[in-house]
């Protein structure tokens, strides 16, 4: 499929050959304002561009109105069961709403929803997962199938109501049917689409299982929006999906960084240090490659490719610092850090 439907979501636009949307969700009740409105400035400092957040009731459909005036990024609702809430969250001046087709009510409904946010030019996500197939389950020879004939089905309403700024979702636990989906559904339909292995699990776990899900997908530059859906700090989502597009080289303006697993060799502290450099590198928007090394033996040599660099220079508690294999000097903890963020900030 060629040429493919592009448009805005709020200041952020979707779509054809436009960037892959970094996308999280709020991990608390739409209700907690300050914590979400904190949680959603960082998560965007780091690189996320897109923030959903669910709504169980009126107090959350309301609260995303407060939400949207403190953030700088597009917010999502996410709506089950009761369509009501997604017409009050569009009154909050949400940027996109995101509903289960398996869950949002009648087909009266639906079209109510349609036609409020065709008035007010706010994209629909539509949603379709394992636990809501409902009466499409079993009726095709396949799972992956079921998923698209439910598609196919709500698809009809939105097209009979001449409404195309649609991102379409098929989400599975299972790696090797999301692949499957997904290059179907890319096949099937222009519309972009949200890519991402639903309850993946906790950190490493659920990274290495989306990895495989979505390496088939990504080699293919498929997906227009992405999640890594984690059982743990949502930080660790969003890097995840800055590693993965790093990765496939579908986005260039990242860091990469190189750490030591670290050995009896090592006579600094390497995991606390690798973790500060990690922690300033989520904030770096720079194609800069950085090395963290134990020692000498895997340190200067290993990492000559890396713009800059630290290392355990063999001798306890003494940093090196190199830049493409050569040596800048031996420094303190502290002064090396200073001069490498220093390094890394001018890059």
């Amino acid at each position: 499929m060629e040429k493919r439907i592009s448009f805005n979501i709020g200041n952020k636009v979707i779509g054809d050959s436009h960037d892959v949307l970094i996308q999280s969700m709020g991990d608390k009740k739409t209700t907690n304002i300050s914590y979400l409105v904190k949680e959603t400035n960082d998560l965007a400092r780091m690189g996320m561009d897109l923030m959903r957040f669910s709504v169980l009731d009126k107090a959350d459909a309301f609260a995303l109105k407060e939400i949207k005036k403190q953030v700088n990024i597009p917010i999502i609702a996410d709506i089950h069961f009761d369509y009501r809430l997604a017409l009050l969250a569009i009154d909050s001046g949400v940027d996109k709403i995101r509903i289960n087709p398996g869950n949002i009510g009648t087909e009266a409904a639906l079209r109510e929803v349609i036609d409020a946010c065709k008035k007010k030019s706010i994209p629909i996500r539509i949603g379709v997962n394992s636990g809501s197939l409902n009466k499409f389950r079993g009726k095709t020879s396949s799972p992956a199938e079921d998923f698209l004939l439910a598609m196919d089905e709500t698809l009809n309403i939105f097209q009979d109501e001449k409404f195309d700024h649609l991102v379409l979702s098929l989400k599975t636990s299972s790696p090797s049917l999301l692949s499957e989906l997904y290059l179907k559904a890319y096949q099937r339909y222009p519309y972009p689409l949200h890519i991402g292995l639903t309850e993946s699990g906790f950190g490493t776990e659920g990274s290495i299982k989306s990895a495989i899900g979505l390496y088939p997908l990504l080699s293919r530059h498929i997906g227009d929006t992405i999640r890594v859906s984690l059982a743990d700090d949502r930080r660790e989502e969003i890097r995840a999906c800055k590693v993965l597009l790093k990765a496939f080289g579908i986005r260039k303006n990242l860091p990469d960084l190189v750490v030591c697993p670290t050995c009896g060799r090592t006579q600094i502290e390497l995991k606390p240090l690798s973790r500060e450099v990690a922690n300033h590198l989520d904030y770096v928007f720079k194609d800069i490659k950085i090395a963290v090394m134990g020692c000498p033996v895997n340190g200067i040599g290993e990492a000559k490719d890396a713009d800059y660099g630290i290392a355990g220079s063999g001798k306890k508690d003494v940093y090196l610092l190199f830049s493409h294999g050569s040596p800048i000097g031996l420094f303190d903890k502290d002064e090396a850090l200073r001069r490498l963020f220093d390094y890394i900030d001018k890059f």
